[in-house]
């Protein structure tokens, strides 16, 4: 149970990280700010692992900012933020029912 505990704390982590960044792209992309997007952009990718969920959802999002234009790309931010911020909620949700578990068990 203290394996899926720090694994939880560790998902929910990378999401609040993700979150950050997410909604600093989002504030650069609805500004029309394009310095600094791609530095932004790859930092973005590399804080999370190759195969972890939120990054295939945002290398997909920036694959299709990059062929439709800045326009698209803050709706395309938004919408990652969003679903980043509900698998938040849900890995948080996760968590407090495991240490309710855990409590009852003690």
């Amino acid at each position: 149970m203290d394996q899926r505990r720090e694994q939880l704390v560790k998902e929910i982590r990378t999401a609040q990280r993700v979150l950050e960044l997410l909604a600093g792209l989002e504030r650069r992309l609805n500004e029309r700010n394009r310095s600094e997007l791609e530095e932004h952009l790859e930092r973005l990718a590399a804080s999370l692992p190759e195969a972890h969920t939120v990054r295939l959802l945002v290398e997909s999002d920036v694959r299709s900012t990059r062929a439709r234009g800045a326009g698209y790309a803050g709706s395309a931010a938004s919408r990652s933020r969003s679903k980043t911020e509900g698998r938040l909620s849900l890995l948080r949700g996760s968590l407090s029912r495991l240490e309710a578990f855990a409590g009852m068990d003690a």
